[in-house]
């Protein structure tokens, strides 16, 4: 949002609340809009709740700040797709409408609910999909994969724009300056983001045993929160790994590159996803060693010249990589230094423009 007030655009953004969070307020020049509707991922039940909740709240808001100050755009963040319905009346009066796809929800739901492809739900999900990509002025992907699934679906190539879902460089930098040097001599492993069961954390805790007897003073550090903590806090007791895995729990982002600085090798362990996580970039943007599951996204941008593939959902391919690192502090050096020289071309000083003429070609 910086990116646009820079650039000279006003801004408001429409949001969840979360508990003690105010419901409006301005943050380095962006306006905030907070519906008091708070996410807690407890459920389809839960989830549609929510969804229509917010839904609601986001039409009427979106519809009464409009008559007030006419946006000229409006982007819409999914999940989930059908969001960008909330933009109808503004975008009768002449609005241009942006649709940000981070996640696409067929395969999301697919994976998370065990579905078929074909299945009934997933067509209508689909079906909604490809609805509010035709709806949208533009669409923003996050990875050449995610373009090309949409053209597959019918949503006209020329109408989709990618921009990669980099960090800010101001905040996730190798040479930003923390204070608390970590001396304690555990090789800690980090991974971080939502706690959701298809970005494979279940992994890296099965990896956890074959790695004590090798790695005495391992540390694994799992940043962050979600529907599937419990479940991996129930694993690693049950794993009897408790005292090497460390849950923080919800960490407000700021804090994060701290953490990131002080861990020696961030892991990347989706299970069934065609993006790019945000969290891979962060590690780069860091400077730091990357161990990450072979997925066809992946490898589109990277090479193993770059970072370390295991292959997904195998917890002793996982370990090897891990334990390879763990041997070799030449090769973590010299796989985060090519990793961030690969990185160079997709940094968000060059994204941003990018994303930039997205809103120049709707206004």
């Amino acid at each position: 949002m910086e990116t646009l007030v820079n650039a000279g655009y006003g801004v408001d953004v429409i949001c969840l609340r979360h508990k003690g969070q105010k419901g409006k307020e301005t943050i380095d020049g962006v306006n905030i809009y907070r519906m008091s509707v708070e996410h807690k991922r407890l459920g389809l039940l839960r989830y549609l709740t929510e969804y229509s909740a917010f839904f609601v709240l986001a039409t009427l808001k979106l519809w009464s700040g409009h008559l007030r100050k006419r946006y000229a755009v409006i982007e819409v963040n999914n999940m989930p797709d059908i969001l960008v319905f909330t933009t109808l009346f503004p975008k009768m009066l002449g609005a241009r409408v942006i649709l940000y796809v981070f996640d696409p929800m067929p395969e999301y739901l697919a994976f998370k609910h065990r579905l078929r492809s074909n299945h009934p739900a997933i067509n209508i999900v689909r079906w909604c999909e490809r609805a509010s990509a035709a709806y949208a002025d533009q669409v923003i992907v996050t990875a050449n994969s995610v373009k090309r699934m949409l053209e597959s679906r019918g949503t006209r190539g020329s109408k989709i724009s990618i921009v990669l879902n980099v960090p800010d460089e101001g905040i996730f930098c190798p040479d930003a300056s923390f204070k608390d040097v970590r001396e304690d001599g555990n090789f800690r492993v980090m991974t971080h983001g939502s706690i959701l069961q298809n970005y494979g954390i279940q992994t890296i805790i099965k990896a956890v045993p074959i790695l004590i007897g090798r790695i005495p003073k391992l540390e694994v550090l799992i940043v962050g929160e979600g529907e599937y903590l419990d479940e991996l806090r129930t694993l690693a007791h049950d794993l009897a790994i408790e005292d090497y895995v460390k849950f923080t729990g919800y960490i407000p982002h700021e804090k994060i590159p701290s953490m990131i600085s002080q861990a020696d090798v961030g892991v990347v362990s989706v299970l069934n996803d065609p993006m790019l996580p945000t969290k891979l970039f962060e590690y780069l943007a860091m400077a730091k060693p990357v161990v990450i599951a072979d997925q066809p996204a992946m490898k589109e941008y990277f090479d193993s010249s770059s970072m370390a593939f295991y292959q997904p959902d195998n917890e002793h391919d996982l370990a090897r990589c891990i334990l390879e690192l763990h041997g070799n502090p030449q090769k973590r050096a010299v796989l985060a230094e090519r990793a961030k020289e690969a990185y160079e071309k997709y940094r968000w000083s060059t994204m941003k423009d990018e994303y930039l003429r997205v809103f120049e070609k709707s206004t």
